[in-house]
């Protein structure tokens, strides 16, 4: 036993940084869940889902019909995940499987360290600040999203690029590009790096064709088509001007949009601060998240510029290989300049165990982790409200139209028309409400709930079934129902 410890002691702590990253992450997730404190986006996955498994092929309630997920993204590796239903169905394996994806990125993080410093402790350093990145903890907590995966699966890529390991690079490519429309660009830069940079003519030829195949059938044909011809509802957060139209921005709005607005600078700061500033060492390889920074950056919604959601999941892929390669071009120049060897290797140490320390602090200060200062513990608290009113939704027959608030959607959404207030507050079988604003975090009273309330008080259409501390639950009175 001692000398196998001592011969894997790096293989089994990485499976031991694996595996409790996984547990914290996956267990902070779901009682987030359980607190009512997810929201809209993971009703929609989870209906998509549920939808694809029972012969729906990819389609669910947005507003008050029922549409194919092409309208909204091209995400189609929530088809792929559709088998997990059969092991448990229900919306709380999404939240678990995603934070094992995620962890799972560790590994090729582990092995291309490996194979880049051949040691041992330098990989461990590596998946610790990949594992302590806050932008990615917090994609973790934050429901469930499909570019979420673009995270592990672009790092196994970008391995198997590394080591030329061809079959496997074409599984993760197609992988990558099923989980949003936009990780196409990334991967159409990795064809050009192909073959300009790695000689590779006929798979970076390949590569390009499909990336490029897939970002205009995704938002050209697919999208329009899906949405009643209309176009991809995300070229909303691209406006700038007071015009109607669609306008190209000024070279003055650009220049003050990435150079000189406080957003955008602080931006900047947090993504670097979360990684150690390590990425500026290897600033070439952030260029592969140059499509990315542009959306996030020329969003006209300022929460793109944040790592509190999931638009930094493909960001966080090339911060990571950029720090690696950072450190491996410090150790290149000193040895360039010809220190020897020993201290040319304290110097890389000292510069990595530094980025480490600020990844620490940064994490300290800005991750959802219940260590976290200023951390909103309470979407952690589960009450026995909760519990009470969750096991009430469960016994809604899967037959029934719901209409919910969006932190209660996630927990009735596997039905065919599950629907989020305000819509079919006069038609839905059920209409389910909490009066607190609980997915931001302020636990503020919602307006438009408690209106809601008072007019369904003196309804003739609707009876009250169930009043549960924040929770309200409303039944049709035309529609039969028990819950016994």
């Amino acid at each position: 036993m001692f000398f196998l410890l001592k011969k894997y002691w790096d293989k089994i702590l990485l499976i031991v940084l694996i595996a409790t990253y996984t547990l914290i992450l996956s267990s902070l997730s779901i009682s987030r869940h359980n607190a009512f404190a997810s929201g809209f986006d993971l009703g929609n996955m989870d209906q998509t889902i549920w939808n694809t498994l029972h012969g729906r092929f990819f389609s669910l309630t947005n507003g008050s019909r029922t549409m194919s997920r092409f309208a909204i993204h091209s995400d189609l590796i929530l088809v792929l995940l559709a088998p997990l239903y059969l092991i448990w169905n229900n919306v709380r394996i999404l939240l678990f499987s995603q934070s094992i994806f995620l962890a799972l990125g560790s590994i090729p993080i582990f092995l291309l360290s490996k194979k880049l410093f051949k040691e041992k402790l330098i990989p461990l350093i590596f998946v610790l600040i990949y594992l302590l990145l806050p932008g990615m903890q917090w994609t973790n907590i934050y429901d469930f999203h499909g570019v979420a995966l673009a995270i592990p699966f672009l790092l196994y890529t970008f391995y198997f690029i590394y080591t030329k390991n061809w079959f496997w690079y074409w599984i993760f490519i197609l992988l990558s590009l099923i989980t949003k429309e936009q990780v196409s660009a990334t991967i159409f830069l990795l064809g050009l790096f192909l073959i300009f940079f790695q000689k590779q003519r006929k798979i970076g030829l390949i590569t390009l064709f499909i990336s490029a195949g897939w970002f205009f059938l995704s938002v050209f044909i697919l999208t329009p088509q899906s949405n009643s011809g209309l176009p991809n509802q995300a070229w909303s957060i691209f406006k700038f001007s007071d015009s109607k139209e669609f306008s190209l921005p000024s070279v003055k709005f650009l220049i003050q949009r990435f150079f000189f607005e406080k957003h955008t600078i602080e931006y900047y700061l947090i993504l670097l601060k979360e990684t150690g500033f390590l990425p500026l060492f290897g600033f070439p390889w952030l260029i592969f998240a140059l499509p990315e920074f542009l959306i996030n950056i020329l969003s006209n919604q300022s929460q793109f510029r944040s790592i509190t959601l999931h638009y930094d999941s493909v960001l966080t892929t090339w911060l990571i290989v950029a720090s690696i390669f950072g450190i491996k071009y410090i150790q290149l120049f000193l040895k360039k300049i010809r220190l020897t060897r020993q201290f040319a290797k304290q110097i890389s140490y000292i510069v990595l165990f530094t980025g480490l320390l600020i990844c620490l602090r940064t994490n300290y200060h800005y991750s959802p982790l219940p260590t976290t200062p200023g951390c909103w513990c309470y979407i952690y608290q589960v009450s026995q409200q909760d519990r009470q009113f969750d096991e009430l939704l469960q016994k809604i027959p899967r037959s029934a139209s719901v209409t919910a608030s969006p932190e209660i959607r996630p927990h009735v959404s596997q039905r065919i028309d599950s629907y989020t207030l305000p819509v079919a507050t006069d038609y839905a079988d059920f209409i389910a409400i909490i009066d607190q604003n609980r997915i931001i975090g302020d636990y503020e009273p919602k307006d438009f709930e408690l209106v809601l309330r008072d007019q369904l008080r003196t309804s003739k259409k609707y009876t009250l079934v169930e009043h549960i501390g924040h929770f309200y639950l409303y039944k049709k009175n035309s529609y039969i129902w028990s819950p016994i």
